[in-house]
């Protein structure tokens, strides 16, 4: 770890230098970065092969580009400064036998908050793929259950806190959920699971000067303060039953959501979900029951623009054959297209173990 750290912390100093001899005083509207960051954290063992191994405390060390965007569009998007980058990171999963190690290379998008001063808040969305080194194999390594491929996905979703050490210069910390999965190409699957907390320090190409909010137009109250939603999802499970670990599942969602002030929005609303994991379960386990559930959401939205980032809490009212908590939490993502059409993805999870990720399109009323 000592090696790369250096030659990045070197490579960081000699574009302080260089970035120092050509700063020119017109703003620069889409700054480049390059950033350092290292990740500790936890394996999630979410089913039960997976806790016939030791536990894993995975760390890492990344390395990014990435440019922020200060423009007029980028405000209009999303009303905030989004960064877009490039992240490559070295995983050791702290159980070589077994697990081995990885390279997650991922593309990602970081909205910032808060850009007048030195303290920013930012989350981030991050997909791309994943090397791992000791995938199962049934004479070999039969322990391993979380990949059967070399090649995987990978999915990331982080929120964090920076700050401007000088105009150059940052300190990030970020609590992040990371998910790799092969989508079902070969079993088994039961995917990496890993939340992390990271550490990092990122450097402009030349200072940063941020635009003045009240030339490039202060966020105003949005015409509409209420809206009536509704949606239809799709997804797979990664639910382990019997020797399948792939599930369709697919539902439909209604709520109404009321802003607040600012950027906040306050939902209420209801959910339908076929899980066909569920029905699996019931048939294995010679159970008379509906597989089919229904909830009740409560939540907070985020209003960027365009884009909508939503966090709710769910209470099943209908739940026949129970199987999990009768709580969970849904994240979500969605991007409007105009006022009516929206499209999005959203996780669902019971507390830290992640359920299904799935796709929806909706229409606003």
């Amino acid at each position: 770890m000592k090696k790369p750290f250096l030659v990045v912390f070197v490579t960081l100093s000699l574009f302080e230098f260089v970035s120092g001899q050509e700063a020119k005083n017109k703003p620069n509207e889409k700054p480049n970065f390059i950033g350092l960051s290292l990740d500790y954290g936890f394996l999630i063992k979410h089913a039960p092969s997976l806790r016939q191994i030791d536990d894993a405390y995975p760390s890492a060390i990344s390395v990014d580009w990435s440019q922020l965007l200060l423009t007029q569009s980028a405000w209009e998007f999303c009303n905030c400064f989004p960064r877009v980058g490039i992240d490559v990171a070295l995983w050791n999963w702290d159980n070589r036998e077994v697990l081995g190690h990885g390279v997650l290379a991922m593309g990602y998008l970081e909205p910032y908050f808060n850009t007048q001063s030195r303290t920013n808040l930012f989350f981030r969305l991050g997909i791309g793929g994943a090397y791992l080194t000791q995938p199962y194999d049934e004479v070999s390594n039969i322990l391993n259950e979380s990949y059967s491929t070399h090649l995987s996905f990978a999915l990331m979703v982080g929120f964090g806190v920076n700050y401007r050490v000088t105009d150059s210069w940052n300190l990030r910390l970020m609590a992040k959920y990371n998910h790799t999965s092969n989508g079902g190409v070969r079993t088994p699957n039961k995917g990496l699971n890993f939340p992390s907390l990271s550490l990092g320090v990122n450097k402009s190409f030349k200072p940063v000067s941020y635009p003045n909010l009240d030339k490039i137009g202060k966020r105003q109250a949005p015409e509409d303060k209420h809206k009536f939603i509704v949606a239809h999802f799709s997804g797979w499970s990664n639910a382990a039953v019997g020797d399948k670990d792939k599930f369709y599942v697919f539902g439909f969602m209604g709520k109404y959501s009321r802003w607040i002030g600012g950027r906040s929005a306050l939902t209420a609303g209801t959910e339908l979900i076929l899980d066909y994991s569920r029905r699996e379960q019931i048939n294995l386990d010679g159970a008379n029951a509906n597989f089919a559930q229904a909830a009740g959401l409560l939540g907070h939205e985020f209003w960027f623009g365009k884009v909508t980032f939503s966090q709710e809490l769910g209470i099943y009212y209908y739940n026949d054959y129970r199987i999990n908590d009768d709580v969970y939490q849904r994240y979500g993502l969605t991007y409007n297209f105009n006022k009516k059409f929206f499209a999005g993805f959203n996780l669902k999870a019971h507390r830290h173990v992640a359920d299904f990720f799935d796709l929806r399109v909706g229409y606003v009323f």
